[in-house]
């Protein structure tokens, strides 16, 4: 049995990413920095550079699914899907918008999410902003990560079973 890894997770560069604890890729190639101003680059950047690849397949496309969401809601409520324009309050905005009508019914009616997808979803944008924080020019977030201000919500206390 060989000890070598599959050659998709060792990238051109050498490194094998799913090694890479942070999850923060260091040094990206020259034609990818910077990505501008889109946030869905973004997001489609650090998938393939720190998700795809390192986390399952399963996994990858959940993250995604999640991130499509603040990008989408972002587009539809500013105009714009722009990273600079991403504050606390956008991602405030955008959790509770989550936890009172964040997924459709069969019906197409708008339902609210438990708290525990919320966070879900609250953490997979966490980790996009570290990361973009970590890769982008300093200008393009002004204020820092805005995920960083953005409390999870409360969750309930489990009932003991009696």
């Amino acid at each position: 049995m060989s000890s070598q890894k599959p050659s998709s997770a060792v990238p051109a560069g050498g490194q094998d990413r799913r090694s890479i604890t942070s999850r923060k890729v260091v040094g990206l190639p020259g034609e990818l920095d910077p990505a501008g101003n889109d946030l869905g680059v973004w997001i489609e950047r650090y998938l393939d550079l720190a998700v795809r690849g390192v986390r399952s397949a399963e996994v990858s496309t959940k993250i995604s699914r999640h991130l499509e969401r603040p990008c989408a809601w972002l587009a539809a409520g500013l105009g714009h899907p722009r990273v600079s324009a991403v504050t606390a309050r956008e991602i405030t905005a955008w959790r509770d918008h989550l936890a009172a009508a964040g997924w459709r019914r069969k019906d197409g009616a708008a339902a609210a999410m438990a708290p525990a997808t919320v966070n879900n979803h609250l953490a997979h944008a966490s980790a996009l902003f570290s990361w973009i924080s970590a890769h982008a020019p300093a200008a393009l977030l002004p204020g820092g990560d805005p995920t960083k201000r953005v409390e999870p919500l409360r969750l309930t206390a489990p009932r003991s079973a009696r």
